[in-house]
C-alpha cells in the first residue's frame, strides 16, 4: 500500500504560526464516537490568514501552476438537494470565481491543499491532535490523507451524497446547516446502494424528503466543526454569507478491506445470491477480502486505486469474457 501522501510528525518545515492546540473538545467525545457517530467540536481556526480569500486565490494558482487541474472542482451553487455531482456547469476562470465568491454563485473545492507547505503544516498538526484525542496512532492505519478547502457563495447547497473517507470538517468563515444521517440505518442507506457506491457509482445515494426527520442538523459557525463517519449521508445549506470550510479526510486500512467485501457482494448479488453484509461472518469477510485482494494493486498510485483497483480488474475480466462469449456465439450460429 502506497503511503507517499502521508505526513510524518515533524516532517514539514514552515514559518506558519499556529496555536498549540487547534481542536478544542473533550477526549471522551472523540474516543466514544470516532467513525461511529457524527458529533460537533470546537476549534480556533476562524479568522486565520490561511483562509482569507486572497490567500485562497494564491493557493488555487499554486495548484493550477503545478498542472493539477483535476484537484480543483467548481460548480454552480444554486442547486436542489438531490442534485448529482456529475452535473457540473463549467466555471472556466477558477481564481475569478474564488476572488468574487460573494456574487459568483459558485461552489469551489480545492483538493489536496497540503501541496502548499503552510497547509501541510496545518494538516500535520491536526492529525497529531486527532491521534492524541482518539488515543490511536492513526498514521499507522492510514492509506490516504488529504485536506480539502470548500469555498462557497451565500446560500449555496452542497447536494446530498456519501463519501468513502472519514471527515473532520472545520467551519472557518460563514455559517451552514449540515444535515447528517446515520450510516448504519438501512432505511436511509441500503446494502445495495453501498455496494454500487464501492463498485463505482458515486451518485447512488438518493435524497428522500421523508427521511429528513431522521437527520441530525448541526448549525456550524466559525470555530465549530463536525465529524462525519465513513458513508454517513449528508447535505448542507450555507447561510447568507460566504462560507469557507476545511475538511481533513483520510482512509484507514480496515475500512478499505471492508469496501472489498461490499464489492464482492455486489457481484454475488448480480449472480442471484443474497450476500452476507460485512461484519456478519468473519470467515466470509476474510475469504472475500483475500479473493479480491489477489487482483488489487500492491502499491496503488492514486486515491481511487486504493479502493477500486481490484474491482476494476474484475470488470475488465468480465468485459473480456462477455466479448469472448459473444464471439463464440456468433461463430456457433454462423
Amino acid at each position: 500500500m502506497s503511503t507517499d501522501n502521508l505526513l510524518k510528525p515533524g516532517s514539514i518545515k514552515s514559518d506558519l504560526k499556529l496555536s498549540k492546540q487547534i481542536i478544542q473538545s473533550d477526549v471522551s467525545t472523540f474516543q466514544e464516537n470516532f467513525n461511529c457517530s457524527h458529533f460537533k467540536f470546537s476549534h480556533n481556526l476562524a479568522g486565520h490568514p490561511l483562509f482569507e480569500i486572497p490567500r485562497l486565490v494564491d493557493l488555487a494558482n499554486t495548484i493550477l501552476s503545478q498542472g493539477r487541474t483535476d484537484k480543483i472542482q467548481s460548480y454552480t451553487s444554486r442547486v436542489p438537494i438531490q442534485q448529482k455531482w456529475n452535473h457540473r456547469p463549467g466555471i472556466n476562470e477558477i481564481t475569478e470565481a474564488i476572488a468574487h465568491i460573494e456574487e459568483s454563485d459558485s461552489w469551489v473545492m480545492l483538493e489536496d491543499v497540503q501541496v502548499d507547505p503552510e497547509y501541510a503544516a496545518l494538516l500535520n498538526q491536526i492529525i497529531t491532535e486527532l491521534e492524541d484525542l482518539i488515543g490511536k496512532p492513526l498514521r499507522q492505519e492510514m492509506t490516504w490523507l488529504g485536506a480539502y478547502i470548500f469555498i462557497a457563495s451565500p446560500n449555496s447547497i452542497t447536494p446530498y451524497h456519501i463519501d468513502s473517507e472519514l471527515n473532520f470538517l472545520f467551519q472557518i468563515q460563514g455559517e451552514k446547516d449540515m444535515s447528517l444521517f446515520n450510516q448504519n440505518d438501512r432505511s436511509i442507506l441500503s446494502e445495495e446502494e453501498i455496494e454500487k457506491f464501492y463498485i463505482g457509482d458515486l451518485n447512488v445515494a438518493n435524497y428522500r424528503e421523508e427521511n429528513q426527520s431522521k437527520a441530525s442538523v448541526y448549525h456550524l459557525e466559525p470555530g465549530k466543526g463536525v465529524h462525519h463517519p465513513i458513508l454517513a449521508p449528508h447535505w448542507a445549506k450555507n447561510g447568507n454569507n460566504v462560507s469557507v470550510a476545511l475538511s481533513v479526510l483520510f482512509y484507514l486500512r480496515p475500512y478499505d478491506l471492508k469496501a472489498r467485501v461490499y464489492q464482492v457482494n455486489s457481484y454475488l448479488r448480480k449472480l442471484g445470491f443474497k450476500p452476507t453484509p460485512p461484519g456478519k461472518s468473519a470467515l466470509r469477510d476474510r475469504i472475500k477480502i483475500f479473493a479480491l485482494g489477489l487482483l488489487c494493486d500492491r502499491r496503488p498510485k492514486s486515491k481511487f486505486a486504493i479502493l477500486r483497483s481490484g474491482i476494476l480488474r474484475v470488470k475488465s475480466i468480465e468485459r473480456r469474457l462477455n466479448q469472448f462469449i459473444k464471439k463464440i456465439s456468433i461463430f456457433s450460429n454462423g
